[in-house]
C-alpha cells in the first residue's frame, strides 16, 4: 500500500479481499492517477421491506444537526479509508458515534438524492428525477415540516443553487439561505459558496436562535464538486489531489460548527448525521464525474449517526442502509414518528435490517443523452442493473463490478425485479407544476449538469421496456459530449461544432449534444444553420423553454416571423414567470400592432417585478 503523499491507487482488481456491502476494507483508495487524466474536462464542467426489530421507543426530542456532503466519495474521509489528516472532525464524530460501511445513495444526482433525505421517498414516488426539471410537490411531507410542526425551530443553509429555494426542499424551514444568482452564469463561481461562508451563516443563526426551543439545522457543503480549487491551507494538506484537499476543507469548517454547539452546550443532547449525496468517478467504468450511472463509485456514500446516548459510540453498521433512512431516523430522534409512508428505516439507537434491500436509479442518461433509464435494487446478494441490456454484479467477490453475471445468474433476477415493482407500486406524489426561472437553470448548467429547464416530462417506468442503448454501452458518447463542452468553454467553437456534428449524427437523441450545437451555432452568429438542431431538440427531446426562445430567435433571423412568434411563445407557456419570454413576446405583439396583446405582457412583466422587489 502506497503511503501519502504518493499518488493513489484504483480499487484493486485482482481478485484479493473483497469488499462486501456490508464489510469494511480497510486502506481503500481514491483513484487519483486517473482523476488526473480528466482534469482537462473535468476543470470545466462544472427500502422498502419491514423493520427487522419493533420502532425504538420515542427518546426524543433531541436537537438535530443535518449534515449533507455534495459529491463526496465514502473513501474521501480518513475513518473509511483515506489517507491519515484529511478528515480529522469527521472522523471524531464517527469515534463517538455509529459508522455505516453500506450506505447508498437513491440517485447519483444532488436535488433527487436530498429529495429522498427529506421525504424518505425513492426518486419515483417524490418525482424529483433530475437536477433542476422540477421542484418537490407541496403535497411531500418533509422531515422540517414535521420538525415545525413539533416546535421545532427549523433552518437549512445551502451551498449551492442545484438546491435552491425554487426547487421545493424549503418546505417546513423557517430560514432557508443559499448563495444568490447572478445575473449572468460564465462560471461555476457564482453557483457555490465555500463550506466556511456556509458554515459562518449557520453559527450566525444558531447565535440568534430561540434558546426556549429545539432546533433542526441542516447545512449542505459543496466544496468536493467541481471546479476544485481548494485554499492554500488544505492544498498543503493533499498536494497532489485538490479533490481531498477541498473534503479537508469542508471538514475543517464541520469542525467549527461542532465547536459551536459544544460552547453552547447543546451539543450533549443534540443528534448529528453526516451523510453524502453521491460520490465521484473520477473515469472508473469510464464515467468522467457523475450523474449518468450507477456503479459503487457514485452511488456508496459516507453516513455517520451520533446519538447523544453513548452506548453505540465506535460502532460500525455493515448492513444495506440508504439515503431515504435519513427521514425516519431524524423524524425518531425529535420524537415524531414518521408515519409508514415512507420507503426507509430509523437508525436512531436500533440497528436495520441485515437482509435488506436498497432501490437506486438514474435517469439523467435519458433526459439528457437519448439512452434507456437505469434503475436496480440491491441487498447482501448481489446488485441488478435493469437497463435495455441488464446486469448482475456480486459486490461481495466483485467490488469493482468488472463481471457481469446477468446470463449466469437470470433465474435469480426477477426477484430483484419484484421488488422495484413493489416499490413502484406504492404510489407517486405527481408533478408539482411549477415553472423553474430561467435564470436559475442557467446558474444550474454552469455547474455542469446536462438535462435542465425542461416541463412536464413523462418519465418511463423503472421496468418499462426500452430499445434505446443503454448508458453502460455509450460511455463514449457522453466522454466525447463533455470534450465538447469543454471546447465551447474554452471559445473553440469551430472544432466544437465539428465534434457536436458527429456525436448527433451518431446518436440524434443526444439532446444534451443538440442543444450545445444550437448554442455553438449562434455564437458563431450562425442563427439559420441553428434552425435545424433546434427544431429537432422541441420536437423529439424535453420541452425546455430556452430551446424553444432559442429557436424563435433564430427563426426571426431565418425570415420566419409567424414560426418565430409561436416559439417565443411556447417557452413562455412551459415558463410564464421567465421576464425575457415576456419581453421579448411585448416587443412581437407591439410590432405586429397587437395592442391588447402587448399590454398584457407589459402587465405580466410589471407584475413579476414588482413580486421581485417584494423578496
Amino acid at each position: 500500500m502506497c503511503s501519502w503523499p504518493k499518488p493513489l491507487s484504483p480499487p484493486r482488481r485482482d481478485g484479493g479481499r473483497a469488499e462486501r456491502p456490508g464489510a469494511e476494507q480497510p486502506g481503500s483508495r481514491l483513484p487519483a492517477a486517473r482523476w488526473k487524466a480528466w482534469a482537462g474536462i473535468l476543470a470545466t464542467l462544472a427500502a422498502c421491506g419491514a423493520p427487522a426489530e419493533p420502532e425504538p421507543q420515542l427518546t426524543g426530542p433531541h436537537h438535530v444537526l443535518l449534515v449533507t456532503l455534495d459529491t463526496t466519495r465514502r473513501d474521501a474521509l480518513t475513518c473509511y479509508g483515506a489517507p491519515a489528516g484529511i478528515t480529522p472532525e469527521l472522523d471524531a464524530l464517527a469515534a463517538d458515534g455509529v459508522r455505516f460501511t453500506a450506505a447508498y445513495s437513491a440517485v447519483p444526482l444532488t436535488l433527487p438524492s436530498h429529495a429522498s433525505m427529506l421525504t424518505g421517498l425513492y426518486p419515483p414516488r417524490h418525482g424529483l428525477r433530475d437536477n433542476g426539471l422540477a421542484a418537490l410537490p407541496s403535497s411531500a411531507v418533509t422531515l422540517a415540516e414535521l420538525a415545525r410542526e413539533a416546535g421545532y425551530e427549523t433552518a437549512a443553509f445551502q451551498a449551492a443553487v442545484v438546491l435552491d429555494r425554487a426547487f421545493g426542499l424549503d418546505q417546513g424551514f423557517d430560514t432557508y439561505v443559499g448563495p444568490a444568482l447572478a445575473a449572468e452564469s460564465h462560471s461555476s463561481h457564482f453557483a457555490e459558496l465555500p463550506a466556511e461562508q456556509v458554515v459562518e451563516r449557520a453559527l450566525g443563526w444558531l447565535d440568534g436562535r430561540d434558546r426556549t426551543k429545539r432546533f433542526f439545522l441542516w447545512v449542505h457543503l459543496f466544496d468536493p464538486h467541481l471546479p476544485r480549487e481548494p485554499a492554500e491551507e488544505f492544498q498543503r494538506r493533499s498536494p497532489l489531489d485538490p479533490y481531498l484537499a477541498e473534503v479537508a476543507q469542508m471538514d475543517h469548517a464541520i469542525g467549527r460548527l461542532v465547536a459551536r454547539l459544544k460552547a453552547n452546550e447543546v451539543f450533549d443532547d443534540t443528534v448529528v448525521m453526516v451523510v453524502g449525496d453521491h460520490g465521484e468517478a473520477f473515469g472508473e467504468h469510464g464515467e468522467i464525474t457523475h450523474g449518468s450511472y450507477c456503479w459503487e463509485t457514485t452511488l456508496r456514500i459516507p453516513m455517520i449517526l451520533r446519538e447523544p446516548s453513548p452506548g453505540r459510540a465506535g460502532t460500525t453498521v455493515d448492513a444495506i442502509v440508504s439515503v431515504v433512512d435519513v427521514f425516519p431516523t431524524l423524524a425518531w430522534a425529535m420524537g415524531v414518528p414518521p408515519g409508514s409512508e415512507h420507503d426507509g428505516q430509523s437508525l436512531f439507537g436500533r440497528r436495520p435490517d441485515a437482509k435488506r434491500g436498497a432501490y437506486f436509479e438514474s435517469y439523467n442518461g435519458w433526459s439528457s443523452y437519448g439512452w434507456s433509464p437505469l434503475a436496480g435494487w440491491l441487498d447482501p446478494d448481489g446488485k441488478y442493473l435493469h437497463s435495455s441490456e441488464p446486469q448482475f454484479f456480486d459486490i461481495a467477490r466483485d467490488p469493482g463490478e468488472t463481471n457481469d453475471l446477468a446470463d449466469e445468474r437470470a433465474g435469480e433476477l426477477e426477484r430483484y425485479r419484484a421488488r422495484i415493482a413493489a416499490m413502484v407500486e406504492r404510489g407517486s406524489l405527481g408533478a408539482s407544476g411549477e415553472a423553474i426561472d430561467e435564470a436559475l437553470l442557467n446558474q444550474i448548467k454552469s455547474l455542469g449538469y446536462a438535462g435542465l429547464g425542461a416541463g412536464d416530462i413523462d418519465w418511463p417506468a423503472p421496468l418499462a421496456p426500452s430499445e434505446r442503448p443503454s448508458p453502460q454501452s455509450r460511455v463514449q458518447e457522453q466522454e466525447r459530449s463533455l470534450k465538447a463542452l469543454q471546447l465551447v468553454e474554452l471559445g473553440r467553437f469551430d472544432k466544437a461544432e465539428t465534434l457536436l456534428r458527429e456525436i448527433t449524427d451518431d446518436n440524434p437523441r443526444n439532446f444534451f449534444a443538440l442543444d450545445r450545437l444550437a448554442l455553438v451555432l449562434m455564437r458563431q452568429g450562425k442563427f439559420t444553420a441553428a434552425v435545424a438542431p433546434l427544431e429537432r431538440l422541441v420536437s423529439e427531446g424535453p420541452q425546455w423553454a430556452g430551446s424553444w426562445y432559442n429557436l424563435g430567435e433564430c427563426l426571426a433571423v431565418a425570415e420566419r416571423p409567424a414560426d418565430a412568434l409561436a416559439a417565443f411563445e411556447r417557452a413562455l407557456e412551459l415558463n410564464p414567470r421567465q421576464p425575457a419570454f415576456l419581453e421579448r413576446l411585448h416587443e412581437e405583439y407591439a410590432a405586429r400592432g397587437e395592442a391588447e396583446r402587448a399590454r398584457a405582457m407589459k402587465e405580466q412583466l410589471d407584475a413579476l417585478e414588482v413580486a421581485g422587489d417584494g423578496d
